[in-house]
């Protein structure tokens, strides 16, 4: 699973799930049952079901399933794709705090 982390899924219909990273306890109580695999940076889970790999979405708590089993889910895991932006496509953007300061830049209160 290792393999897989910092790159996304694509579904075989083009979907993309990820970023994947190392899953950090504690995990939500409706996920007890289930080998939470990794999670994303959004708050969702990739689980195994029964051999089978599933998303956990944190706002639906639905299981999408994914794939049949976890090596051929990190055989089609690859590495995210650069999206550029013309400044004309950017309507906001949130900058942490912490980060910002380093580089001189007051963030909004």
């Amino acid at each position: 699973m290792n393999r897989a982390f910092g790159k996304v899924f694509k579904s075989e219909t083009g979907v993309e799930y990820g970023v994947i990273r190392k899953a950090k306890e504690p995990f939500p109580e409706v996920l007890s049952t289930l080998n939470v695999l990794a999670e994303d940076d959004c708050g969702n889970y990739f689980v195994l079901r029964h051999e089978a790999v599933c998303f956990w979405d944190h706002e639906t708590g639905e299981n999408a399933f994914l794939s049949e089993s976890v090596d051929d889910f990190v055989s089609r895991c690859s590495a995210p794709e650069e999206v550029e932006l013309e400044a004309s496509q950017i309507e906001s953007a949130w900058i942490d705090p912490e980060f910002a300061k380093q580089f001189g830049i007051k963030s909004k209160p």
